[in-house]
């Protein structure tokens, strides 16, 4: 009954040098294609800039509120 409940994940949880080793293993050996880095790009700004401009609209917000009222 024990056996019908185990994961997969449980076991690579497990063994996680193994599991390091073989995602390294897969990473070397499957190149970037043509438009992978510049789908990269665009997907880092995505999602840094929402956080970039919330942090700097929170921070004028800050500085108004103590400079100007």
């Amino acid at each position: 009954m024990l056996n019908l409940f185990k994961n997969r994940r449980l076991d690579r949880n497990l063994h996680v040098e193994e599991s390091e080793k073989r995602f390294r293993n897969q990473v070397e050996n499957t190149p970037l294609e043509k438009k992978d880095l510049p789908a990269m790009i665009i997907a880092a700004f995505l999602v840094l800039l929402p956080a970039v401009l919330l942090t700097f609209g929170v921070i004028v917000l800050i500085m108004f509120l103590f400079f100007y009222h």
